[in-house]
This record gives structure tokens, C-alpha cells and sequence, in this order.
């Protein structure tokens, strides 16, 4: 199942991003207001989202700039969310850090893009091996 969390600042973005997971076949979950609503909070719905990420899912985040979305995030043991603004961070964050959070930075990429990122993040696997320590660690840092 994947994750999705956004706020107004990715609403459009992601109308477009459940369109495509829905052909694809790829089922997922939202956290985020139903209609545009300048006023929601990205907080809120990436704490719901991270709860969900945590059971075993991957999750898709995004905001304006994607920074919001990685603070919120990352907050959470055991969440280890990614700014993704190329598919080469996509891939990386997959292959060396486990990341199970692909969070996008709307107003800085397009859609196509996005697509990519998604697509990249979704069929990367961990390698595991010298990075599992790595990764083991993450959540021991306070």
C-alpha cells in the first residue's frame, strides 16, 4: 500500500500523482484536506501518514518546497523520509538508506517528473549488507 500526504501546496500535483498510481493499479491511502484549503496542515497529515509508513508501507509525501513534509517526516522513529528531486535521490535514498518516505517538492518539479521519482523510488530495492548498520543507527540518533 502506499502512503500519500500533501498539503495545499502540492494539492494539484497530487491529483494528478493518484490518477496515475489508480491506471497503474497501485493502490494507496491519503492524508490531506479533500479540496484545496490554504489553511490545512502539513503536520497533521504527515503524523497520520507516518503511523501507516510504520506498518510496513512506502510512503509518498509532498509540499511546496518539500521541506516542511521532510521535517514533519522525519520527526518519527523509524521513518525515514527523502527529498527527492531528481530520480537518482529516488534511487540512492533507497539503495543506501532504506527510505520508505519519497517526499516531493512540488513547486520545484514538474509532473513528468514526479512520475519518475515515484516510479524510480517504488522499484529501487535497499542493498542492504555494510548499509543496514547505517540504517540501524538513524534511529538511535536523539
Amino acid at each position: 500500500m502506499i502512503v500519500l500526504a500533501y498539503d495545499h501546496g502540492a494539492f494539484e500535483m497530487f491529483q494528478k500523482i493518484k490518477a496515475y498510481l489508480k491506471k497503474n493499479g497501485l493502490e494507496y491511502i491519503e492524508f490531506a484536506s479533500k479540496e484545496y484549503d490554504a489553511l490545512d496542515n502539513f503536520s497533521s497529515f504527515a503524523k497520520s501518514a507516518n503511523n501507516e509508513v510504520i506498518k510496513g508501507n512506502i510512503g509518498i509525501y509532498g509540499c511546496r518546497s518539500g521541506l516542511g513534509m521532510s521535517m514533519a517526516s522525519n520527526r518519527k522513529k523509524g521513518i525515514r523520509g527523502a527529498l527527492c528531486i531528481q530520480p537518482i535521490f529516488a534511487e540512492m535514498s533507497r539503495k543506501h538508506n532504506d527510505a520508505n518516505v519519497c517526499i516531493l517538492p512540488c513547486d520545484y518539479i514538474c509532473y513528468k517528473r514526479a512520475i519518475r521519482i515515484i516510479n524510480t523510488f517504488l522499484n529501487t530495492e535497499f542493498l542492504g549488507g555494510k548499509y543496514q548498520k547505517r540504517v540501524e543507527e538513524l534511529d538511535e540518533i536523539e
